[in-house]
């Protein structure tokens, strides 16, 4: 029986890898032989407690001209940015003053509204006063009653606070926003 090519082929293969794996192994041995030679050689050596000889280098001589040290730079002079311009606030703008008769009837309608029931109505109302009069305790007062009555009890709340914070003590709209806060629960 012959051997096919694929055999020798294979046969070769093998055959350079532990040609080269031999080669590979001398070549460490010689290294590592050349190691150990300068180990021993080093460890010959006499060991001296003086520091080396300093190397002297020939420098050649200047042939250009003495040059003079550089001159110091001028100062910088220092750079402070300008102060910016103070800015004043811009104008408060305070609505002009709502005639309190219709803040006074728009709170009337809201109230007899409220008491027929018809408590959106009542709320519609109360916000129109709102938007001409922010700052009327009896504003937050009715809109806390008609949200009460629709069963917002957290909206009639935030209103009864609302209103407490403008209202002034010992007034009588300022009982009504206490009564107004106990009745929706705080």
């Amino acid at each position: 029986m012959g051997i096919g090519t694929g055999a020798l082929a294979h046969r070769d293969a093998t055959g350079h890898a532990a040609l080269m794996a031999r080669r590979g192994a001398a070549r460490n041995l010689k290294l590592l032989s050349g190691l150990s030679a300068l180990l021993v050689l080093a460890a010959c050596a006499p060991l001296s407690s003086q520091p080396p000889a300093p190397v002297v280098v020939p420098t050649s001589p200047k042939t250009g001209p003495v040059l003079p040290p550089p001159a110091k730079p001028a100062p910088v002079p220092e750079v402070r940015p300008s102060p910016r311009p103070v800015i004043p606030p811009p104008p408060r703008v305070i609505p002009p003053p709502v005639a309190p008769d219709a803040v006074s009837a728009l709170l009337q309608q809201a109230n007899s509204e409220e008491r027929a029931g018809r408590h959106d109505a009542a709320i519609a109302l109360g916000e129109r006063a709102q938007r001409l009069d922010p700052r009327a305790p009896e504003v937050y007062l009715v809109l806390g009653r008609a949200h009460l009555a629709r069963g917002q009890t957290a909206e009639a709340r935030q209103f009864a606070l609302k209103g407490l914070a403008l209202s002034a003590g010992g007034s009588e709209v300022r009982q009504g926003l206490e009564t107004l806060l106990r009745d929706a629960g705080s």
